[in-house]
Formats: structure tokens, C-alpha cells, sequence
């Protein structure tokens, strides 16, 4: 599915055929979203007024892929995402290797 770019979770998904119509698959969450995280391998980044309510902009900063967004927010288990995260406030995110590896391995 060349439309996806190269960071998306659904690269490594495999397609399905419903109807004659392919669709991206299931999902299945990565491990560093359903098992802990060594705290070694889990940084801070503290957002200042240029970064707030744009995790595209820090996904891009820490992953140089703002279409990892979706990582930072799930892993800081966000349930609003409209203007998150706020000028202030310190966001958690886990190691590049280990993003990179369970999304791309």
C-alpha cells in the first residue's frame, strides 16, 4: 500500500480481502504498549509553546516521523487528544531502537 508512508503502524500489517476491497488488516497493539517498559528505556520530553497540542511536531522531533504521533499518545494514555499535550507539560516516550523495533522489525 504505497499511499502509507514508510512510519505507519499498518506497513507490516497484513492486508485483508473483504468484499473484494483490500483493507489494512487488524492491529494488534505493539509490546511496548501492553508490557512495562524499563524505566532505562523511557525518556521525558518537557513541551514548550512551539510543541503544544502538536505531537506530530515532537513525534518528528524524537522519531523523525511526526506519524509516530499516535506512539507518544497512546503511550502517555491520552484520552483527549485535542490539544495535547499543553506548554508545561513533561510526556513520556519509549526508546527509538524499541519503537523502531517492534513497529518495523
Amino acid at each position: 500500500m504505497s499511499e502509507l508512508g514508510d512510519n505507519s503502524r499498518f506497513v507490516t500489517t497484513e492486508s485483508i480481502i473483504v468484499d473484494g476491497k483490500e483493507t489494512l488488516g487488524r492491529w494488534s497493539e505493539p509490546r511496548f504498549l501492553t508490557e512495562s517498559v524499563p524505566e532505562s528505556d523511557i525518556y521525558a520530553f518537557q513541551v514548550d509553546n512551539r510543541y503544544e497540542g502538536r505531537p506530530d511536531s515532537i513525534a518528528n522531533i524524537l522519531y523523525d516521523a511526526p506519524d509516530l504521533a499516535w506512539v507518544l499518545i497512546a503511550f502517555n494514555q491520552v484520552r483527549d487528544p485535542m490539544n495535547w499535550p499543553r506548554a508545561g507539560e513533561v510526556i513520556k516516550y519509549p526508546d527509538r531502537a524499541i519503537v523502531f523495533s517492534e513497529l518495523f522489525g
